[in-house]
């Protein structure tokens, strides 16, 4: 009986090489399932088996790709509309300006509308009158320095026989002109500036229709805006406006009355000296002024120009005058005038106009200083603690947020 059962089992043997055979088929079929082996470019192979490598996939939910495309086509709309803004910017600068003469006139009795009314009409009024006044008499002094022109050229080059270095420099620049192409260089000339010109009437009547919106309708807008901000934005912009609207009219109010200051000291100094253009230099000088820091100086170099074809030492007198001016505007009329509405540092003011005329030419240096002096109210208004009540409610917000 024992041969028997001997017979019918497989040798041992046998039983251990098919053990071996079947481990060896289920390692095969182990490493075909598993990651295909990478092959080094650089350094040495990677030791771990590839049975323990792990694989992460990164999966973007379809919600997240049409945010981000959203917000792509959004920046690029405000690139190509960027001016509209920019005069939208203007409108509210200018509401925010003469907010506080409305608010004047309403507390005197006066009704709101008829106070936008009247303070509208006094812009309008005193815009057409400066124009009026100005213009036809600057007109006819840009006329007669072309008409003159030869004879300022002139008594220049009489001046510059002096010193032979200049005047040799001078004769090179008049021998060899920059070269302008195009024989119809001029008629796209006279069409741009035409173009310039309609389009400043333009935007102009646009900001000046536009502010008396924002005047009549400012706080049914902020409503409206309001309740697609968080509550904390709203409360911290509530507690800024006041602050800002300050500095805005300050600086306005202010830079008024320093550009006519600068202006009538300009006329009275070169029609005493007997300077051609009087007038001319003075709107000038007037426009410049509102240029911080680099304003009055800009204003000095058209000035020395044409004192120098009076004589040098009508230059030197303009020039001292100017510096001297210079000096009692920004230590004596700006405190006075601007109080403190104003309070930045020069290196502050800087920055900002060189950051004002890159992106945005003139308006953005004009832009520059009320800008640059309301950063720190902003600053200080977001660094104050906030109520209780409101963390809680942003914090309920962002949890119902979340759960959508």
């Amino acid at each position: 009986m024992s041969d028997e059962r001997d017979l019918g089992s497989p040798p041992k043997d046998e039983t251990d090489e098919l053990a071996e055979e079947v481990a060896r088929a289920a390692a095969t079929d182990a490493d075909d399932d598993a990651l295909p082996t990478v092959t080094p470019i650089v350094g040495r192979p990677d030791p771990t088996p590839s049975s323990r490598k792990v694989v992460t996939r990164i999966e973007l939910p379809w919600r997240t790709i049409l945010r981000v495309v959203g917000a792509i086509f959004a920046i690029w709309v405000l690139l190509q509309v960027w001016e509209i803004f920019l005069l939208v910017f203007v409108a509210l600068f200018l509401a925010m300006a003469l907010l506080p003469v409305v608010l004047k006139l309403t507390q005197r009795g006066l009704p709101y509308v008829a106070s936008v009314a009247i303070v509208m009409l006094a812009l309008v009024g005193a815009i057409v009158g400066v124009f009026a006044l100005i213009v036809p008499p600057m007109v006819g002094q840009v006329q007669n320095l072309i008409d003159n022109f030869g004879e300022y050229a002139d008594r220049f080059q009489r001046i510059l026989d002096r010193y032979p270095a200049i005047n040799q420099r001078v004769q090179e620049l008049r021998d060899n002109p920059p070269q302008i192409s195009g024989a119809s260089l001029p008629w796209h000339s006279l069409l741009s500036v035409s173009t310039g010109i309609a389009g400043g009437v333009t935007n102009t009547l646009f900001v000046l229709i536009l502010t008396i919106y924002l005047l009549l309708e400012g706080e049914r807008s902020w409503h409206y805006l309001s309740r697609y901000i968080t509550p904390t934005l709203r409360y911290r912009m509530r507690r800024a406006f006041p602050d800002i609207l300050q500095v805005v009219s300050g600086y306005l109010r202010g830079q008024i009355i320093t550009s006519i200051l600068f202006g009538i000291f300009v006329f009275v100094l070169m029609t005493v000296l007997g300077v051609p253009q009087p007038i001319l230099l003075a709107v000038l000088a007037a426009i410049l002024d509102a240029v911080p820091i680099v304003g009055v100086p800009a204003a000095t170099v058209p000035a020395l120009i044409l004192a120098a074809t009076v004589s040098w030492e009508t230059a030197i007198v303009v020039l001292a005058a100017y510096i001297v001016y210079q000096q009692i505007e920004n230590y004596l009329l700006v405190p006075r005038v601007f109080g403190n509405s104003l309070q930045v540092s020069s290196i502050s003011i800087l920055l900002g106009i060189l950051v004002g005329g890159q992106l945005l030419g003139i308006l953005g240096t004009l832009l520059a200083l009320p800008i640059t002096a309301a950063i720190p109210v902003i600053e200080r208004v977001w660094s104050e603690p906030l109520p209780p009540d409101l963390v809680a409610m942003d914090e309920a917000i962002a949890r119902e947020a979340a759960d959508a």
